[in-house]
């Protein structure tokens, strides 16, 4: 659903944008660097301070859209009650990653990319707003530039066969 607003969006405001692909849409809560290889002692840290957050299932909304950094065009929210509960989710990641002894970074504009594109688009409101159920939590790295995130860990661990 969210894959193909942003085609729609591309597509009315003539953006000539590239997608991302619909497995690939996420919220980022924190960088931990911009690694050729990343640390092995960092997925470590951070795994473990994602598995000592309990991760309450939660509802996120965003109600506008707008071009970002890089070109990003972004779903976001202007109401603050939309993204709160994702706000406090991420203060509690926040000090765990601070207790494992990495820096994670206090600023964050709750935003989801849907496209890259040359073209700008001023902040305006969503034909709808996009509604989900927060409920897992994935560490990735992303190659940037190649179109891969590759995931390292994830929370509630849902891949236990049974």
């Amino acid at each position: 659903m969210i894959a193909a607003l942003g085609e729609r969006m591309n597509s009315q405001h003539a953006l000539k944008g590239t997608l991302v692909e619909a497995h690939r849409l996420h919220v980022t809560l924190f960088d931990l660097g911009d690694y050729a290889q990343v640390p092995a002692d960092k997925v470590a840290q951070a795994s473990n301070a994602a598995a000592s957050v309990p991760m309450p299932a939660f509802d996120v909304v965003f109600e506008k859209s707008m071009s970002y950094t890089k070109g990003a065009l972004v779903l976001c929210a202007d109401d603050a009650e939309n993204v709160s509960a994702l706000r406090i989710f991420r203060q509690r990641l926040g000090e765990a990653l601070a207790d494992a002894g990495l820096k994670p970074s206090r600023s964050f504009t709750p935003h989801m990319t849907v496209a890259y594109a040359r073209r700008k688009l001023e902040k305006h409101a969503l034909e709808a707003p996009v509604r989900w159920t927060a409920g897992s939590l994935v560490l990735i790295d992303s190659h940037v530039g190649e179109g891969v995130h590759e995931v390292l860990g994830r929370w509630p661990d849902n891949t236990a066969v049974a």
